[in-house]
């Protein structure tokens, strides 16, 4: 009886914890989806407005539920960061679905160790990089 008793409990802590690293993430589901670049402000004040008329994805990311953020091809970014911020709470990327390799295989990584996501209003997000640049984003209808 006994065996079969730690058997159990076994399974259910296993099981428990499988649980606690799928929930990890979930604080981040408001802000999972389709976001376009509107406007980059430079540590200088600097306001840099990219030019919407371009059609295609690349002025796309996509924020998916494992936390990865790619670009609107499915490729990662040149230099990502290891983790992120959103509303004050790490999540850092675990990826559970294929990844499209990135396009800059060889450039020099200096990239942040981490970006902080912020979400003033619904469906703008601002990611604000380690060297102080902000990129303004909305959501992709």
């Amino acid at each position: 009886m006994k065996k079969v008793f730690a058997f159990v409990l076994i399974l259910v802590v296993s099981v428990q914890c499988k649980k606690d690293d799928f929930m990890s993430l979930t604080h981040i589901a408001p802000i999972v989806g389709e976001w376009r670049i509107i406007a980059y402000t430079d540590t200088d004040g600097k306001t840099t407005v990219p030019d919407t008329t371009v059609q295609g994805r690349s002025l796309l990311i996509e924020i998916r539920t494992d936390g990865v953020i790619v670009d609107g091809y499915g490729r990662l970014g040149c230099c990502p960061p290891s983790k992120y911020f959103f509303r004050d709470r790490e999540f850092i990327p675990q990826p559970t679905a294929p990844i499209e390799p990135s396009i800059c295989p060889f450039i020099l990584c200096g990239s942040c160790p981490e970006v902080r996501i912020y979400m003033p209003v619904p469906d703008t997000l601002l990611v604000k990089n380690c060297w102080g640049g902000t990129s303004t984003y909305v959501r992709e209808k």
